[in-house]
Protein backbone atom coordinates (compact mmCIF):
# COMPACT_ATOMS: atom_id res chain seq x y z
CA UNK A 1 0.00 0.00 0.00
CA UNK A 2 1.70 3.27 -0.94
CA UNK A 3 1.53 6.21 1.36
CA UNK A 4 -0.03 9.75 0.00
CA UNK A 5 0.25 11.44 2.53
CA UNK A 6 -2.45 12.98 4.62
CA UNK A 7 -4.92 12.49 2.66
CA UNK A 8 -6.59 9.73 0.42
CA UNK A 9 -6.08 11.35 -3.32
CA UNK A 10 -2.74 11.19 -4.90
CA UNK A 11 -2.06 14.46 -6.27
CA UNK A 12 1.16 13.37 -7.96
CA UNK A 13 -0.61 11.07 -10.20
CA UNK A 14 -3.38 13.74 -10.58
CA UNK A 15 -1.02 16.54 -11.94
CA UNK A 16 0.30 14.21 -14.63
CA UNK A 17 -3.35 13.10 -15.84
CA UNK A 18 -3.87 17.65 -15.46
CA UNK A 19 -0.73 18.44 -17.61
CA UNK A 20 -2.18 15.79 -20.37
CA UNK A 21 -5.35 17.09 -20.15
CA UNK A 22 -4.21 21.01 -20.40
CA UNK A 23 -2.01 19.58 -23.88
CA UNK A 24 -4.92 18.74 -25.26
CA UNK A 25 -6.98 21.31 -25.05
CA UNK A 26 -4.44 23.48 -26.25
CA UNK A 27 -3.89 21.37 -29.36
CA UNK A 28 -7.48 21.66 -29.69
CA UNK A 29 -8.00 25.44 -29.37
CA UNK A 30 -7.49 25.92 -33.35
CA UNK A 31 -9.71 23.07 -34.64
CA UNK A 32 -12.39 24.89 -32.46
CA UNK A 33 -11.62 28.44 -33.51
CA UNK A 34 -11.94 27.38 -37.49
CA UNK A 35 -15.38 25.68 -36.01
CA UNK A 36 -16.29 29.03 -34.66
CA UNK A 37 -15.26 30.86 -38.00
CA UNK A 38 -17.13 28.74 -39.69
CA UNK A 39 -20.49 29.18 -37.64
CA UNK A 40 -20.31 32.80 -37.55
CA UNK A 41 -20.43 32.49 -41.56
CA UNK A 42 -23.46 30.40 -41.39
CA UNK A 43 -25.15 32.39 -39.17
CA UNK A 44 -24.35 35.75 -41.20
CA UNK A 45 -25.11 33.66 -44.43
CA UNK A 46 -28.81 32.92 -43.54
CA UNK A 47 -30.50 36.70 -44.18
CA UNK A 48 -33.03 34.69 -45.72
CA UNK A 49 -34.47 33.75 -41.81
CA UNK A 50 -37.55 32.44 -43.11
CA UNK A 51 -37.07 30.49 -45.51
CA UNK A 52 -34.36 28.68 -42.54
CA UNK A 53 -37.58 28.63 -40.56
CA UNK A 54 -39.87 27.00 -42.78
CA UNK A 55 -36.75 24.32 -43.58
CA UNK A 56 -36.28 23.61 -39.84
CA UNK A 57 -40.02 23.19 -39.16
CA UNK A 58 -40.28 20.66 -42.10
CA UNK A 59 -37.43 18.79 -40.96
CA UNK A 60 -36.60 15.80 -38.27
CA UNK A 61 -33.18 15.54 -36.61
CA UNK A 62 -31.57 14.13 -33.72
CA UNK A 63 -30.91 17.49 -31.86
CA UNK A 64 -32.81 20.05 -30.67
CA UNK A 65 -33.04 23.44 -32.45
CA UNK A 66 -33.79 26.83 -32.25
CA UNK A 67 -37.21 27.98 -34.21
CA UNK A 68 -39.64 30.42 -34.91
CA UNK A 69 -37.36 33.15 -34.99
CA UNK A 70 -38.79 36.38 -36.33
CA UNK A 71 -35.97 38.37 -37.58
CA UNK A 72 -31.91 37.42 -38.99
CA UNK A 73 -30.00 35.23 -36.96
CA UNK A 74 -27.32 38.19 -36.72
CA UNK A 75 -30.18 40.78 -34.74
CA UNK A 76 -30.10 42.01 -31.74
CA UNK A 77 -31.66 44.26 -29.43
CA UNK A 78 -30.19 47.52 -27.72
CA UNK A 79 -30.84 47.48 -23.82
CA UNK A 80 -33.79 49.53 -22.96
CA UNK A 81 -34.16 51.72 -20.37
CA UNK A 82 -35.47 50.33 -17.19
CA UNK A 83 -38.38 51.70 -15.22
CA UNK A 84 -37.97 54.12 -12.38
CA UNK A 85 -39.92 51.64 -9.66
CA UNK A 86 -39.93 48.31 -10.31
CA UNK A 87 -39.74 44.90 -8.05
CA UNK A 88 -37.43 41.86 -8.22
CA UNK A 89 -38.43 38.39 -6.45
CA UNK A 90 -36.26 35.22 -6.95
CA UNK A 91 -35.73 31.93 -5.24
CA UNK A 92 -33.83 28.90 -4.77
CA UNK A 93 -33.65 25.91 -3.10
CA UNK A 94 -31.73 23.10 -1.73
CA UNK A 95 -32.06 20.19 -0.08
CA UNK A 96 -31.18 17.02 2.21
CA UNK A 97 -31.59 13.95 0.58
CA UNK A 98 -33.38 10.83 1.42
CA UNK A 99 -30.28 8.24 2.79
CA UNK A 100 -31.20 4.66 3.49
CA UNK A 101 -28.25 4.76 5.34
CA UNK A 102 -29.12 7.14 8.06
CA UNK A 103 -31.31 7.04 11.32
CA UNK A 104 -34.93 7.74 9.41
CA UNK A 105 -35.88 7.73 5.80
CA UNK A 106 -37.01 11.00 5.16
CA UNK A 107 -35.46 14.41 3.29
CA UNK A 108 -35.84 17.94 3.71
CA UNK A 109 -36.31 21.09 1.24
CA UNK A 110 -35.40 24.30 1.94
CA UNK A 111 -37.00 26.90 -0.41
CA UNK A 112 -35.24 30.55 0.08
CA UNK A 113 -36.99 33.62 -1.76
CA UNK A 114 -35.80 37.50 -1.65
CA UNK A 115 -38.01 40.55 -2.78
CA UNK A 116 -36.57 43.71 -3.73
CA UNK A 117 -38.07 47.23 -4.37
CA UNK A 118 -36.05 49.74 -6.41
CA UNK A 119 -37.20 53.19 -6.25
CA UNK A 120 -39.86 53.05 -3.71
CA UNK A 121 -38.03 53.27 -0.60
CA UNK A 122 -39.61 49.83 0.61
CA UNK A 123 -37.46 47.53 3.17
CA UNK A 124 -36.39 44.32 1.09
CA UNK A 125 -37.73 40.55 2.27
CA UNK A 126 -36.14 37.19 2.60
CA UNK A 127 -37.24 34.52 4.10
CA UNK A 128 -36.05 31.07 4.27
CA UNK A 129 -38.96 27.87 4.34
CA UNK A 130 -37.66 24.50 5.21
CA UNK A 131 -40.27 21.39 4.60
CA UNK A 132 -39.45 17.89 5.54
CA UNK A 133 -40.84 14.96 3.65
CA UNK A 134 -41.65 11.53 6.07
CA UNK A 135 -44.57 10.17 4.85
CA UNK A 136 -45.28 7.20 2.94
CA UNK A 137 -46.27 9.06 0.11
CA UNK A 138 -43.77 11.37 -0.06
CA UNK A 139 -41.00 8.81 0.20
CA UNK A 140 -42.29 6.32 -2.33
CA UNK A 141 -44.35 6.68 -5.93
CA UNK A 142 -46.24 4.45 -8.02
CA UNK A 143 -44.30 3.54 -11.60
CA UNK A 144 -45.89 0.87 -13.48
CA UNK A 145 -47.70 -0.78 -11.06
CA UNK A 146 -44.85 -0.79 -8.28
CA UNK A 147 -44.00 1.62 -5.79
CA UNK A 148 -40.78 3.14 -6.20
CA UNK A 149 -38.28 5.04 -3.82
CA UNK A 150 -38.32 8.49 -4.00
CA UNK A 151 -34.66 9.30 -5.32
CA UNK A 152 -32.30 12.22 -5.66
CA UNK A 153 -33.56 13.35 -9.05
CA UNK A 154 -37.59 13.45 -8.21
CA UNK A 155 -36.67 15.55 -4.77
CA UNK A 156 -34.75 17.64 -7.13
CA UNK A 157 -37.74 18.25 -9.18
CA UNK A 158 -39.79 18.68 -6.87
CA UNK A 159 -37.36 21.40 -5.09
CA UNK A 160 -37.39 23.26 -8.44
CA UNK A 161 -41.55 23.31 -8.16
CA UNK A 162 -41.42 24.39 -4.88
CA UNK A 163 -39.41 27.01 -6.36
CA UNK A 164 -41.91 28.17 -8.28
CA UNK A 165 -44.83 28.16 -6.30
CA UNK A 166 -43.27 29.87 -3.72
CA UNK A 167 -42.78 33.05 -6.61
CA UNK A 168 -46.05 32.78 -7.00
CA UNK A 169 -46.90 32.71 -3.84
CA UNK A 170 -44.68 36.15 -2.97
CA UNK A 171 -46.40 37.72 -5.99
CA UNK A 172 -49.96 36.53 -4.89
CA UNK A 173 -49.35 38.25 -1.40
CA UNK A 174 -48.54 41.62 -2.78
CA UNK A 175 -51.22 41.61 -4.43
CA UNK A 176 -53.72 40.45 -1.90
CA UNK A 177 -51.95 43.34 0.10
CA UNK A 178 -52.08 45.81 -1.98
CA UNK A 179 -56.06 45.24 -2.48
CA UNK A 180 -55.78 44.21 -6.07
CA UNK A 181 -56.60 40.80 -6.35
CA UNK A 182 -57.14 38.09 -3.89
CA UNK A 183 -54.60 34.46 -3.34
CA UNK A 184 -55.57 32.52 -6.38
CA UNK A 185 -54.54 28.98 -6.98
CA UNK A 186 -51.02 29.05 -7.20
CA UNK A 187 -50.49 25.49 -7.13
CA UNK A 188 -48.88 24.05 -3.73
CA UNK A 189 -51.68 21.22 -4.25
CA UNK A 190 -50.42 18.40 -2.04
CA UNK A 191 -48.26 20.52 0.52
CA UNK A 192 -50.25 22.74 1.81
CA UNK A 193 -50.48 20.72 5.35
CA UNK A 194 -46.97 20.73 6.08
CA UNK A 195 -46.11 21.63 9.30
CA UNK A 196 -42.75 23.03 9.94
CA UNK A 197 -42.38 25.63 12.72
CA UNK A 198 -44.88 28.67 13.46
CA UNK A 199 -46.22 29.43 9.94
CA UNK A 200 -46.74 25.87 8.93
CA UNK A 201 -45.15 25.23 5.41
CA UNK A 202 -43.69 28.76 5.94
CA UNK A 203 -45.92 30.78 4.70
CA UNK A 204 -44.85 34.37 6.08
CA UNK A 205 -47.61 36.55 7.80
CA UNK A 206 -45.11 38.98 8.40
CA UNK A 207 -44.51 40.45 4.56
CA UNK A 208 -44.54 43.97 4.90
CA UNK A 209 -47.52 45.35 2.76
CA UNK A 210 -47.37 47.72 -0.31
CA UNK A 211 -49.37 50.71 -0.02
CA UNK A 212 -47.97 51.66 -3.55
CA UNK A 213 -48.98 48.62 -5.53
CA UNK A 214 -51.87 49.54 -8.37
CA UNK A 215 -51.68 46.65 -10.39
CA UNK A 216 -49.37 44.18 -13.00
CA UNK A 217 -49.23 46.01 -16.35
CA UNK A 218 -47.72 46.32 -19.44
CA UNK A 219 -44.22 48.09 -18.82
CA UNK A 220 -44.11 50.53 -21.97
CA UNK A 221 -41.36 48.89 -24.73
CA UNK A 222 -39.18 52.13 -25.43
CA UNK A 223 -39.69 52.36 -28.81
CA UNK A 224 -43.49 51.06 -28.28
CA UNK A 225 -46.81 53.47 -28.90
CA UNK A 226 -48.59 54.69 -25.86
CA UNK A 227 -49.89 52.12 -23.92
CA UNK A 228 -54.10 52.10 -24.55
CA UNK A 229 -54.48 50.59 -21.02
CA UNK A 230 -55.26 53.46 -18.80
CA UNK A 231 -53.90 51.56 -15.78
CA UNK A 232 -50.29 50.78 -16.18
CA UNK A 233 -48.61 49.87 -13.28
CA UNK A 234 -46.09 52.50 -11.39
CA UNK A 235 -44.31 49.63 -9.87
CA UNK A 236 -43.64 46.43 -12.66
CA UNK A 237 -42.56 43.37 -11.21
CA UNK A 238 -40.25 40.39 -12.57
CA UNK A 239 -39.92 36.93 -11.05
CA UNK A 240 -36.44 35.26 -11.69
CA UNK A 241 -35.69 31.90 -11.80
CA UNK A 242 -32.05 30.75 -11.46
CA UNK A 243 -32.02 27.51 -14.19
CA UNK A 244 -34.21 26.07 -17.34
CA UNK A 245 -38.10 26.64 -17.60
CA UNK A 246 -38.36 23.43 -19.25
CA UNK A 247 -38.50 20.40 -17.10
CA UNK A 248 -36.86 18.12 -19.45
CA UNK A 249 -35.73 15.50 -16.56
CA UNK A 250 -39.33 14.81 -15.94
CA UNK A 251 -39.14 11.64 -18.96
CA UNK A 252 -37.17 9.43 -16.35
CA UNK A 253 -39.45 10.05 -13.39
CA UNK A 254 -43.00 7.90 -12.63
CA UNK A 255 -46.03 9.24 -15.17
CA UNK A 256 -48.40 10.29 -11.96
CA UNK A 257 -45.04 12.36 -10.16
CA UNK A 258 -44.52 14.12 -13.45
CA UNK A 259 -48.11 14.60 -14.25
CA UNK A 260 -48.61 15.99 -10.78
CA UNK A 261 -45.36 18.15 -11.00
CA UNK A 262 -46.11 19.66 -14.84
CA UNK A 263 -49.71 20.05 -13.47
CA UNK A 264 -48.89 22.43 -10.64
CA UNK A 265 -46.33 24.13 -12.79
CA UNK A 266 -48.54 24.68 -15.43
CA UNK A 267 -50.96 26.17 -12.48
CA UNK A 268 -48.19 28.62 -11.54
CA UNK A 269 -47.25 30.05 -15.10
CA UNK A 270 -51.77 30.16 -15.32
CA UNK A 271 -51.10 33.00 -12.99
CA UNK A 272 -48.10 34.63 -14.22
CA UNK A 273 -49.36 34.88 -17.19
CA UNK A 274 -52.83 36.33 -15.98
CA UNK A 275 -51.15 39.42 -13.88
CA UNK A 276 -49.44 40.05 -16.61
CA UNK A 277 -46.32 39.39 -14.48
CA UNK A 278 -42.80 37.96 -16.54
CA UNK A 279 -41.35 35.05 -15.42
CA UNK A 280 -37.48 34.35 -16.41
CA UNK A 281 -35.31 31.56 -16.34
CA UNK A 282 -31.63 32.73 -16.05
CA UNK A 283 -29.22 30.20 -16.60
CA UNK A 284 -24.99 31.46 -16.48
CA UNK A 285 -22.83 29.63 -18.28
CA UNK A 286 -24.97 27.69 -21.14
CA UNK A 287 -23.59 24.98 -23.13
CA UNK A 288 -26.34 24.38 -24.96
CA UNK A 289 -25.95 24.75 -28.86
CA UNK A 290 -29.65 25.04 -30.09
CA UNK A 291 -28.89 27.74 -32.66
CA UNK A 292 -25.64 25.92 -33.88
CA UNK A 293 -28.02 22.91 -34.44
CA UNK A 294 -30.19 25.33 -36.25
CA UNK A 295 -27.18 26.16 -38.26
CA UNK A 296 -26.46 22.77 -39.17
CA UNK A 297 -29.79 21.93 -40.27
CA UNK A 298 -29.39 24.82 -43.00
CA UNK A 299 -25.98 23.10 -43.86
CA UNK A 300 -27.18 20.13 -45.22
CA UNK A 301 -28.03 20.14 -48.70
CA UNK A 302 -31.31 18.28 -48.61
CA UNK A 303 -34.38 20.34 -49.16
CA UNK A 304 -35.80 19.04 -45.51
CA UNK A 305 -33.60 17.42 -43.36
CA UNK A 306 -34.33 13.55 -41.90
CA UNK A 307 -31.17 12.25 -39.81
CA UNK A 308 -32.30 8.85 -39.36
CA UNK A 309 -32.22 8.54 -42.84
CA UNK A 310 -29.14 10.90 -43.29
CA UNK A 311 -28.09 10.87 -47.55
CA UNK A 312 -24.11 11.34 -46.45
CA UNK A 313 -23.11 9.07 -43.88
CA UNK A 314 -20.60 7.27 -46.27
CA UNK A 315 -18.78 10.82 -46.62
CA UNK A 316 -15.22 11.15 -44.44
CA UNK A 317 -17.49 14.28 -42.61
CA UNK A 318 -20.94 15.10 -43.13
CA UNK A 319 -22.16 18.44 -44.52
CA UNK A 320 -23.35 19.83 -41.13
CA UNK A 321 -20.17 18.73 -39.25
CA UNK A 322 -18.02 21.46 -39.49
CA UNK A 323 -19.35 23.35 -36.93
CA UNK A 324 -20.24 20.35 -34.75
CA UNK A 325 -18.87 21.11 -31.11
CA UNK A 326 -19.62 24.87 -31.12
CA UNK A 327 -22.00 26.08 -28.50
CA UNK A 328 -24.34 29.27 -28.89
CA UNK A 329 -22.74 31.27 -26.05
CA UNK A 330 -19.27 31.57 -28.09
CA UNK A 331 -21.13 32.87 -31.47
CA UNK A 332 -22.79 35.41 -29.27
CA UNK A 333 -19.79 36.63 -27.27
CA UNK A 334 -18.82 37.90 -31.25
CA UNK A 335 -22.03 39.48 -32.19
CA UNK A 336 -23.52 41.01 -28.63
CA UNK A 337 -22.14 43.99 -26.99
CA UNK A 338 -22.58 44.69 -23.20
CA UNK A 339 -26.66 45.59 -22.46
CA UNK A 340 -27.69 43.24 -26.04
CA UNK A 341 -29.70 40.48 -26.60
CA UNK A 342 -30.18 37.98 -29.01
CA UNK A 343 -33.26 37.24 -31.03
CA UNK A 344 -35.93 35.55 -29.38
CA UNK A 345 -35.58 31.86 -30.28
CA UNK A 346 -38.22 29.00 -29.16
CA UNK A 347 -37.02 25.74 -27.58
CA UNK A 348 -37.69 22.23 -29.53
CA UNK A 349 -37.63 19.82 -25.94
CA UNK A 350 -40.14 17.13 -26.54
CA UNK A 351 -41.77 18.16 -23.24
CA UNK A 352 -42.66 21.67 -24.32
CA UNK A 353 -45.59 19.82 -26.22
CA UNK A 354 -47.31 20.03 -22.77
CA UNK A 355 -46.92 23.53 -21.88
CA UNK A 356 -49.79 24.81 -24.08
CA UNK A 357 -49.47 28.50 -24.17
CA UNK A 358 -46.39 28.48 -21.92
CA UNK A 359 -44.14 26.67 -24.33
CA UNK A 360 -40.15 28.35 -23.84
CA UNK A 361 -38.72 30.60 -25.64
CA UNK A 362 -35.24 31.94 -25.11
CA UNK A 363 -32.36 35.12 -25.71
CA UNK A 364 -29.03 35.36 -25.16
CA UNK A 365 -27.86 39.08 -23.43
CA UNK A 366 -24.53 39.62 -22.57
CA UNK A 367 -24.34 41.26 -19.29
CA UNK A 368 -20.60 41.81 -19.31
CA UNK A 369 -19.01 38.96 -17.69
CA UNK A 370 -20.40 36.53 -19.95
CA UNK A 371 -23.17 35.62 -22.61
CA UNK A 372 -26.39 34.48 -20.23
CA UNK A 373 -29.29 32.95 -21.72
CA UNK A 374 -32.67 33.40 -20.93
CA UNK A 375 -35.68 31.70 -21.09
CA UNK A 376 -39.03 32.75 -20.83
CA UNK A 377 -42.72 31.69 -21.52
CA UNK A 378 -44.20 32.31 -25.16
CA UNK A 379 -46.82 35.27 -23.62
CA UNK A 380 -43.43 37.09 -22.94
CA UNK A 381 -41.26 36.70 -25.96
CA UNK A 382 -44.63 37.71 -28.01
CA UNK A 383 -45.12 40.78 -25.78
CA UNK A 384 -42.63 43.68 -26.34
CA UNK A 385 -43.12 45.32 -23.76
CA UNK A 386 -42.98 42.29 -20.87
CA UNK A 387 -39.08 41.42 -23.46
CA UNK A 388 -38.67 44.89 -22.47
CA UNK A 389 -38.77 44.84 -19.05
CA UNK A 390 -37.48 41.54 -18.66
CA UNK A 391 -34.37 42.39 -20.45
CA UNK A 392 -33.84 45.56 -18.18
CA UNK A 393 -34.18 43.87 -15.32
CA UNK A 394 -31.93 41.32 -15.22
CA UNK A 395 -29.17 43.27 -16.73
CA UNK A 396 -29.77 45.63 -14.13
CA UNK A 397 -30.19 42.86 -11.23
CA UNK A 398 -26.33 41.28 -12.91
CA UNK A 399 -24.83 44.74 -12.65
CA UNK A 400 -25.74 44.92 -9.24
CA UNK A 401 -24.49 41.57 -8.87
CA UNK A 402 -21.29 42.41 -10.21
CA UNK A 403 -21.95 39.35 -12.47
CA UNK A 404 -24.95 37.53 -11.09
CA UNK A 405 -28.46 38.51 -10.58
CA UNK A 406 -28.03 39.96 -7.37
CA UNK A 407 -31.62 38.65 -5.96
CA UNK A 408 -30.88 35.11 -7.45
CA UNK A 409 -27.13 35.19 -5.46
CA UNK A 410 -28.74 36.21 -1.90
CA UNK A 411 -31.38 33.85 -2.45
CA UNK A 412 -28.68 30.78 -2.78
CA UNK A 413 -27.11 31.70 -0.13
CA UNK A 414 -30.43 31.81 2.46
CA UNK A 415 -31.13 28.44 0.89
CA UNK A 416 -27.93 26.73 0.42
CA UNK A 417 -28.16 23.65 3.33
CA UNK A 418 -23.94 22.86 3.92
CA UNK A 419 -22.15 19.64 5.27
CA UNK A 420 -22.71 21.01 8.99
CA UNK A 421 -26.38 22.12 8.38
CA UNK A 422 -27.20 18.21 7.38
CA UNK A 423 -25.08 17.33 10.54
CA UNK A 424 -26.75 19.05 12.50
CA UNK A 425 -30.22 18.19 11.34
CA UNK A 426 -29.86 14.58 12.34
CA UNK A 427 -28.53 15.14 15.77
CA UNK A 428 -32.02 16.64 15.82
CA UNK A 429 -33.71 13.78 14.83
CA UNK A 430 -31.57 11.59 16.82
CA UNK A 431 -32.38 13.67 20.20
CA UNK A 432 -35.90 13.88 19.08
CA UNK A 433 -35.91 9.92 18.64
CA UNK A 434 -34.52 8.97 21.39
CA UNK A 435 -36.49 11.24 23.51
CA UNK A 436 -39.78 9.30 22.43
CA UNK A 437 -37.75 6.01 22.61
CA UNK A 438 -37.69 4.93 19.29
CA UNK A 439 -34.81 2.96 18.59
CA UNK A 440 -31.93 4.82 16.87
CA UNK A 441 -29.70 3.04 14.19
CA UNK A 442 -28.18 3.75 11.33
CA UNK A 443 -25.68 1.03 8.85
CA UNK A 444 -22.76 -0.01 9.70
CA UNK A 445 -21.68 2.65 6.49
CA UNK A 446 -22.86 5.56 7.46
CA UNK A 447 -21.30 5.34 11.28
CA UNK A 448 -17.87 4.35 9.63
CA UNK A 449 -18.18 7.57 7.71
CA UNK A 450 -18.75 9.75 10.73
CA UNK A 451 -15.17 7.90 12.12
CA UNK A 452 -11.95 8.90 12.13
CA UNK A 453 -9.81 5.59 10.99
CA UNK A 454 -6.26 5.25 10.70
Amino acid sequence: MTDNGPGVLDFSAVKKQIVYMVGEQKSHENIYQKKVEKALEELKRWQDWPLLNFKLSQSKTSWLTAQDFSEPLTAFSPLPPKPKQFTVIATDGSQIFPDRHEIALCYLINISSIVLHYGTGERPLLTSRPTLFYKEEDLYKEWNQHKVPVDGEMVGILRNLMEFQELARLVAHTREQSGIGGQEDIGTEGYENKKIGKHGMGYNTEIPERSDFKGVDDFPHPHAPASPHPCVSASPQVALYDGTLIFWHLEATPEDFSAYILREFLKVLDNFQKWRVPIAGYISYPRSADVIHTLRVGMCPERFVNCDKCPYRDLPELPCEPIQGVIDQTIFSYLLEPGERSTVFKSTSKILKNYGSHTIYFFYLNVGSEIARVEIPEWVAKNQNLLALTHAVIYDQVEKGQGYPVSLAEAHEKAVVRGSDRELFYRLLQDALVQQNIRVQSSCKSQKKRQISI
